[in-house]
């Protein structure tokens, strides 16, 4: 989750999060009791609101500069623009979902058939779902994330998570540090872009790797 974070800090942080959790829950506790209790409490009751407020309020802000520090401990960064994907630039990697069988016959796959063709190549690989194909353009990788066996079938989280792995390794190997990918898995694959911008982090989240989102907007 925090990358290569420091872990003095990765320690701290569970130590003031315990805390603030112990706290509200004492807090929430006495106030549910100074509500039901007698009248001759409740000129306490605002005093210990107020500062139960603040507590948590301070709390609450070094929970926000521990996550600050732990994300800029990290080399990984995932952006999202609006763009045509087939513009990035030529120093950034290109990833997509496809089915074992590569009949790329519908979404994006359709027009990475058309530049980069070498279907016989990619089948030729041999690639099961969960596995990612690999082809190079240039000084580049094209990579075709195999997340389901037939395209006429829906991927899974977990079988989108197998693939990002394949090609992290394919990608730790080949010294890539910069990929430009769409919403994979989304679109008419089904997948929530939320839970798969999850996966992403939590598979390249310890890597130094620059990780651009295009989202296509039609003129």
């Amino acid at each position: 989750m925090f990358g290569r974070c420091n872990f003095a800090l990765f320690n701290r942080y569970k130590i003031v999060y315990k805390t603030l959790y112990e706290r509200q829950c004492a807090g929430q506790a006495v106030l549910v009791a100074a509500t039901n209790s007698s009248h001759k409490h409740q000129p306490y009751l605002k005093t210990f609101t107020q500062f139960t407020t603040t507590q948590l309020a301070l709390h609450t802000a070094t929970l926000r500069n521990l996550r600050r520090n732990m994300s800029a401990d990290s080399k990984f960064k995932l952006t999202e623009i609006e763009g045509d994907l087939f513009s990035a630039p030529e120093t950034h990697s290109l990833a997509h979902c496809v089915g074992a069988d590569f009949a790329m016959g519908a979404g994006i796959a359709v027009k990475f058939k058309q530049i980069y063709g070498q279907v016989d190549n990619l089948r030729g690989q041999g690639v099961q779902s969960g596995g990612v194909a690999v082809l190079q353009d240039k000084d580049r990788y094209i990579y075709y994330l195999v997340t389901k066996p037939q395209s006429w079938g829906s991927p899974t989280y977990d079988s989108l998570r197998s693939s990002l792995v394949a090609m992290r390794e394919h990608m730790r190997k080949s010294n890539v540090h910069k990929l430009a990918i769409p919403r994979i898995g989304c679109g008419i694959d089904g997948l929530e872009w939320d839970k798969v911008s999850s996966e992403l982090h939590r598979v390249f989240d310890s890597e130094d790797l620059e990780i651009v989102v295009y989202n296509f907007v039609p003129k």
